[in-house]
């Protein structure tokens, strides 16, 4: 059995300690007095997951957690702080931490939080085996199957664009990569888009169910998402969600993802604001609410009525020489997607001012 290493990285021995009682039974843990003997524990040998403090004499958890991601881009960071706010939380997030806790931390929270981040590490570095592992039950795996054997092409594809750009070329060769690149990118899109298609449209499709942070999630979504230079991507976010909630993560991630490049894509200028805010409805379940809207191009009243805009293969302008290229897939999925998990999406929308997609779903407290 593979032993897990855990680093605890904070300079007041009191929560050092504390951590170390709480992991020590079920983990190999190492303990740093400072952000700079973490460093150097690090450079020696490899961490699954590392929980940091933010607020630290010399280093700050921030740069931990950013040369821990420098050093091995596969350790889990959970950065603790008792001066938390949303700006520390997205820039942790965007340099790469798998959650941020508040301090003073609840035990059994953060046993959950962690044991999560060491199953993450240990899928993603046995990703190729776990999707091997039943080669043989190729009927029932075959969309998994078939959406592993496009994208180990396609990362070596990315992955080989990537070292080219590293390279001595000119301004001619350097436009031709970024072209090549932005093709292959949307390519693999829309392959992925017809495989999740295909894979919720079947009867005995299963839904995702894992306890997670939904503002972590949606950090994340908003840290990847690209739009142009003169779009300002503003965001409100609740500080009334729970930290951990229960449900399908999967589906949710896939909603907000393609809501984003939604908006992303028919918005040259202007504005793209995203809110999340939570209530509770029942005893330990809450509804939390998604919002996107833009100053993109809206939407003709045409595709509102009867939500044919959620139809597959859609689009607002659908002859070859439109502006916006695609296949008219996401909102169909992000419907569909919704509709699975007991959610709701709708849509307002005035032409040629923009859109505003509303993503309501419920999540319960995870109890366990």
């Amino acid at each position: 059995m593979t032993t897990k290493r855990m680093l605890i990285v904070d300079d007041e021995a009191g929560p050092r300690e504390s951590l170390k009682m709480v992991f020590n039974d079920d983990y190999a843990v190492t303990l740093a007095n400072s952000g700079e003997e973490a460093i150097s524990y690090a450079q020696q040998r490899s961490f699954h997951v590392v929980i940091t403090d933010i607020r630290m004499r010399g280093l700050s958890g921030i740069d931990v957690l950013r040369k821990i991601k420098e050093i091995d881009p596969h350790t889990e960071v959970i950065v603790l702080t008792a001066y938390e706010t949303l700006d520390t939380a997205r820039q942790a997030i965007s340099l790469g931490a798998s959650d941020y806790l508040r301090k003073p931390f609840d035990i059994d929270h953060i046993q959950k939080v962690v044991k999560r981040c060491f199953d993450n590490h240990f899928f993603v570095l046995n990703h190729e085996i776990v999707l091997r592992k039943d080669v043989n039950a190729a009927k029932t795996n075959f969309l998994e199957i078939v959406s592993h054997e496009l994208n180990t092409p396609m990362n070596g594809i990315v992955g080989f664009i990537e070292l080219l750009e590293e390279t001595n070329l000119d301004d001619e060769q350097r436009d031709y990569l970024e072209t090549i690149r932005d093709c292959s990118l949307k390519y693999f899109e829309h392959v992925q888009d017809i495989l999740t298609y295909a894979k919720i449209s079947m009867s005995d499709s299963e839904i995702s169910k894992s306890t997670f942070n939904p503002v972590t999630l949606l950090l994340k979504q908003l840290k990847e998402i690209q739009v142009s230079p003169q779009v300002e991507l503003i965001s409100d976010i609740s500080d009334q969600i729970p930290e951990m909630l229960t449900g399908p993560e999967q589906e949710i991630r896939i909603v907000l993802r393609k809501l984003l490049q939604n908006a992303a894509k028919f918005t040259d200028r202007g504005t793209i604001s995203v809110s999340m805010s939570c209530q509770p409805v029942a005893k330990g379940r809450y509804r939390l609410v998604a919002v996107v809207s833009d100053t993109g191009t809206g939407i003709a009243p045409a595709l509102i009525e009867n939500d044919k805009i959620f139809d597959p293969f859609t689009q607002g302008d659908s002859s070859l020489k439109r502006a916006h290229q695609g296949m008219g897939l996401g909102l169909s999925l992000c419907r569909k997607l919704a509709d699975q998990i007991g959610g709701e999406i709708s849509v307002e929308s005035t032409f040629g001012e923009g859109s505003s997609f509303e993503f309501c779903f419920e999540l319960l407290e995870d109890y366990h």
